[in-house]
């Protein structure tokens, strides 16, 4: 049982050591994945957590054994569902309130994160860096234009939902990826830094589970 035990821990050792790339390599690793969006601050009592989808393509260069740098751009899913009677404010995030009930905002974004990863074990890298996020997309329930109405009657007419967003936020990721064969499972959260509503200080928060395939 022991050597069965060393053969087995030894060969794990061995392909994760082997999906590690070498010091001066370069690997494209695209990725697909789901997402959680939360918000924080002024505003973020009408703002529940909604889950979103992300893709994209990170490019990393190894600076030695232990350390490296990487550039990615992602199409990321920042959801929320919002919720219009926490408080009076909400009127004024530019979302629909159709009977009173939860909407799902869809915010998409160009994710742009520069990240250094560190490799505490073969194949076990922890990574921290910043992002810049560019709006792309803004939707209340699948529709490009929002209005409010209570009771029938309009409160705000028929606007663009992406007019109610900042066009850009910065964030802070931070996460650690296991790789095996090639394949990288990714676990990161962004920390967002600066509000993304035009009207309030609220900003996003973002978990993402990514798995990816490096070349």
């Amino acid at each position: 049982m022991k050597k069965l035990l060393t053969i087995t821990a030894a060969a794990l050792v061995a392909i994760s050591a082997s999906a590690q790339s070498e010091a001066g390599s370069f690997t494209l690793q695209p990725n697909v994945g789901v997402t959680y969006t939360t918000a924080t601050g002024d505003g973020s009592e009408a703002v529940d957590g909604a889950i979103g989808l992300t893709a994209g393509v990170e490019g990393m260069y190894m600076i030695n054994d232990k350390f490296g740098a990487a550039l990615g751009l992602n199409y990321t899913g920042f959801n929320t569902s919002l919720n219009p009677y926490t408080n009076l404010s909400y009127y004024n995030l530019g979302t629909a309130a159709p009977n009173g009930k939860n909407v799902t905002s869809s915010n998409y974004y160009f994710n742009i994160p520069v990240m250094a990863n560190y490799y505490v074990a073969p194949g076990l890298a922890l990574k921290a860096g910043v992002a810049l996020n560019i709006l792309s997309t803004a939707k209340v329930d699948g529709e490009d234009e929002f209005s409010l109405k209570i009771d029938g009657k309009e409160i705000f007419p028929s606007s663009k939902a992406k007019d109610a967003y900042k066009s850009t936020f910065f964030s802070i990721p931070v996460g650690a990826s296991y790789e095996i064969n090639d394949f990288v499972f990714n676990l990161r959260y962004n920390f967002g830094l600066r509000s993304v509503r035009k009207n309030f200080s609220d900003s996003f928060n973002n978990l993402s589970f990514t798995v990816g395939y490096k070349f």
